[in-house]
């Protein structure tokens, strides 16, 4: 995920319950050799509340991405999106290895 977001971009990961304080220090620091990796953040919100706060209350700015997709480019969203929601199950996030 990290490496998909791109150059400027904020990986931001939510309901991470108690794994919120581990996550967040292990992406604190972006490994030597890994510098393609985006920053990114951990939050215990429920996303749709994270959101909210961070956009002023609107999701109109808000992309929903279909993990069956086959592709996205840029051109998809027309530059009318800033986030770009991606919504994956809890054990996905054992991938990351915490």
């Amino acid at each position: 995920m990290r490496t998909l977001a791109g150059q400027g971009s904020h990986v931001h990961f939510t309901n991470l319950i108690i794994l919120v304080g581990t996550a967040q220090a292990k992406f604190a620091d972006i490994p030597e050799g890994r510098e393609n990796l985006t920053e990114a953040s951990c939050h215990q919100a429920r996303v749709l509340d994270f959101m909210n706060e961070r956009l002023g209350g609107s999701l109109d700015k808000v992309c929903l991405l279909d993990p069956k997709a086959e592709e996205l480019s840029p051109e998809d969203g027309d530059g009318r999106f800033e986030w770009f929601l991606f919504d994956v199950e809890f054990w996905w996030f054992r991938v990351w290895d915490f």
